[in-house]
């Protein structure tokens, strides 16, 4: 009898781990406000932390690795039980064939985040409900989820991001801050960002993205070199990308380069078979071009 309960628990387990799609490690800094006001948020990184991890954001069975994810919660200020504060996330994807192989997908900042909150808040997963608290941290959770399984199946992320958009309409139908759905021309905002994820005239951009894995991090495990010519491919398509169909900035190259500019310059340093790559890359991101001509010079 007590074998067969045990089994039952382990099967139960397994079939929850399989449908979690989050592995997320996070931390809070609450420095910046006075110690009299932390003590509603004392138990803020174990309740984030069991959160994310216990809580399945979408219908798909999960049958791959986690996606390892850094949550950093800075609480820039705050009384009693209201507060402000800065979500930082960092993003990862196993790399095929490199035990413990892994790649940066997103590195994401958001600035603009007030909620409410009590000590050991009980939080709960309803994304057609808009909550000060959870929605931001439901909203990045499916915008990696979607950007992960872009990765692996080109525009796989589709549906994934779809649920993503309806939070930011919630959280601009409530009137919340950071979720206006007006933005100027290449402002960084959570509208801009997933408004480009789900328009048609970036799904080319995001089979790039794809094959960034696909074809060229994945292919290098086995060839190096193919693996390198394949990826200065991909650059060249971005870059044709940006110059033919884009007249101002794009948030999702943005985005994209922000979280590999320096992977880039490591696997590209002294690249020659395709000098062209450093040219593309800085036409791409701007913002890197020192790190890129370093690479260049094979420093």
């Amino acid at each position: 009898m007590n074998y067969l309960k045990i089994l039952v628990v382990f099967v139960l387990a397994s079939i929850a781990i399989k449908a979690q799609e989050i592995e997320a490690t996070v931390s809070v800094n609450m420095e910046p406000i006075p110690e009299e006001y932390r003590t509603n948020i004392l138990s803020l990184q174990g309740d984030v932390e069991t959160y994310l991890n216990n809580q399945r954001f979408t219908s798909i069975d999960w049958e791959g690795p986690k996606i390892p994810i850094e949550v950093n919660i800075a609480v820039t200020g705050g009384m009693q039980n209201h507060y402000s504060a800065q979500l930082f996330i960092a993003a990862k994807r196993y790399i095929y064939g490199q035990e413990g192989g892994m790649s940066v997908t997103l590195k994401l900042i958001d600035r603009t985040w007030v909620f409410e909150y009590n000590r050991g808040a009980m939080l709960s997963y309803n994304p057609s409900r808009y909550n000060e608290f959870t929605s931001l941290l439901d909203f990045y959770m499916l915008l990696i989820i979607g950007f992960d399984l872009d990765t692996y199946e080109a525009l796989s992320g589709s549906r994934v991001y779809e649920l993503a958009r309806t939070i930011v309409t919630m959280g601009a139908a409530f009137g919340a801050d950071g979720w206006q759905t007006t933005a100027t021309p290449g402002e960084f905002t959570r509208y801009t960002l997933i408004s480009e994820m789900t328009d048609m005239k970036f799904e080319p951009l995001r089979k790039l993205v794809f094959s960034y894995y696909y074809d060229g991090l994945d292919v290098m495990a086995e060839d190096r070199e193919q693996g390198l010519s394949n990826l200065a491919f991909v650059i060249q398509e971005m870059a044709d990308f940006k110059n033919k169909k884009l007249s101002s900035p794009s948030i999702l190259i943005q985005a994209f380069f922000d979280a590999k500019a320096p992977e880039l310059a490591d696997m590209f340093k002294g690249y020659k078979k395709h000098p062209g790559v450093f040219r593309d890359l800085m036409y791409l991101d701007p913002s890197n071009s020192q790190i890129y001509d370093e690479a260049q010079q094979g420093r």
